[in-house]
């Protein structure tokens, strides 16, 4: 898929509020009572790591992250929709807090104490999944903390195209990471991942969602192994 057809999918998902959440245009992921563990959670956190620059991408349209504690922290807010970095812009900038138009798949990224990326690999195909890490590793940031599914036992990692969505687990193949230093267990109380089985569809809780926490460096010497 090419760089500018990604941007058209995200954007149309933007514009057509296709996740269906009455909230946030991000998805019910990003909604307040899916989000309120990682709320609390993540300045305990970035704190923890003494982190003092953050780079958010995708940022999303900032629903959730607005009520997070960041004092201190320089935060960049990053998105492949112009759009809705452009109303980020509008409504939430303000000093040591800004927003600009990034794709993660292709644009140099910023050096930063951590990379944040919430639910965003599981809308990317594998090979794409790949590309971005190998931005975060090559923008000589120090953290990454993403989403992962960590149950080993239900489906996982399927290759879907960008755009779509799967359940990702980045500890199994093809991705491999060693186990994170961290986990955020999210909590989310509305979404459910739904299973099509011979002896019909079944749903079940994405008690297993959670943002884990690895070192770049880890990520790098991943990436040497596989030849990405």
């Amino acid at each position: 898929m090419s760089d500018q057809h990604t941007e058209a999918v995200f954007a149309n998902i933007f514009a057509t509020n296709t996740w269906g959440s009455k909230e946030s245009v991000s998805g019910a992921g990003s909604e307040l009572q899916n989000t309120a563990q990682v709320i609390r959670e993540l300045p305990l956190l970035l704190r923890e790591l003494r982190v003092q620059h953050l780079l958010d991408a995708p940022c999303g349209d900032f629903n959730w992250m607005q009520h997070v504690d960041l004092a201190g922290i320089d935060y960049h807010g990053a998105d492949i929709v112009d759009t809705l970095v452009q109303r980020n812009s509008e409504r939430f900038a303000a000093p040591g807090r800004r927003f600009t138009k990034l794709d993660i798949l292709s644009d140099a990224l910023p050096t930063v104490d951590l990379v944040f990326c919430r639910d965003c690999l599981f809308h990317f195909s594998h090979a794409d999944v790949f590309r971005a890490l190998r931005a975060f590793v090559d923008s000589r940031s120090t953290w990454l903390l993403t989403t992962t599914f960590n149950y080993r036992a239900l489906p996982r990692n399927g290759d879907i195209a960008t755009g779509g969505w799967t359940a990702l687990n980045l500890e199994l193949p093809p991705f491999g990471l060693p186990p994170p230093r961290r986990l955020i267990i999210e909590g989310n109380v509305t979404e459910s991942i739904v299973y099509n089985t011979p002896n019909g569809q079944y749903q079940f809780p994405q008690n297993d969602r959670c943002l884990g926490l690895w070192l770049l460096e880890d990520v790098r010497e991943l990436l040497q192994r596989v030849g990405r």
